[in-house]
């Protein structure tokens, strides 16, 4: 959905459980594919130079890269969504610090907890399998997960997700060591799509944040 359009998520009986404004932009998926250009290109630059033996060179090429991935990255707006039961602010999500490369983090809150976990988006996530770790906020164990459910799943979506919905990758999702659930973003048997499917124990706010941050703006 365009930002700043109404989203209702819903329960499996179909009421509203919750309903916030979309943060969705294309400007952050134009911003991160550059951004992920230009690391990969800076990449090969470096292993080129170094293969000649240019040393120098090479340190340079991998500063200007990395300098003009960060400022690319710098220019997507950061993520701030609030989730409303009825007009009551319940559930908040902010990205911490104004760049999401190489590694995106998030602060999951309620107006009555400053903190009820951390959200990691690991640097490889880029470039492969996109991964989501769960953090404690106070020590920052990890204490559950989210991947796609495989690598070439995860390819085929970057390359054909956005043209069709067939060619997206699930989402499995771990608690303390634990398969709790499916993020499922591919049409199942009765073309359903963009559902949270939770099995096992887990923080249901957690998951609600996690999911609307994947199904809200992950490219």
């Amino acid at each position: 959905m365009r930002a700043g359009e109404l989203v209702t998520i819903r329960d499996e009986l179909g009421e509203t459980l919750f309903t916030y404004r979309s943060f969705a932009s294309v400007v952050g998926v134009v911003g991160l594919v550059v951004s992920v250009i230009i690391a990969v290109a800076g990449a090969a630059a470096v292993l080129f130079l170094l293969f000649e033996s240019r040393p120098i060179p090479a340190i340079m090429a991998l500063l200007l890269s990395a300098a003009f991935a960060v400022v690319i990255a710098m220019l997507v707006p950061p993520v701030q969504v609030t989730l409303y039961n009825d007009t009551s602010p319940t559930l908040h999500i902010a990205q911490e610090g104004n760049v999401a490369f190489p590694i995106a983090w998030y602060v999951v809150s309620t107006p009555d907890e400053p903190a009820i976990a951390r959200l990691r988006k690991t640097a490889w996530s880029r470039i492969g399998r996109n991964r989501w770790d769960i953090l404690r906020p106070g020590d920052g164990g990890q204490i559950g997960s989210a991947m796609e459910e495989s690598l070439g799943r995860s390819l085929t979506r970057k390359l054909a997700g956005k043209f069709s919905r067939r060619y997206e990758a699930n989402v499995r999702v771990r608690y303390f060591d634990k398969n709790v659930g499916w993020i499922i973003r591919r049409p199942d048997d009765k073309g359903d799509v963009d559902i949270l499917d939770l099995v096992g124990d887990i923080d249901r706010r957690i998951a609600v944040a996690l999911a609307t941050l994947i199904l809200g703006s992950e490219p």
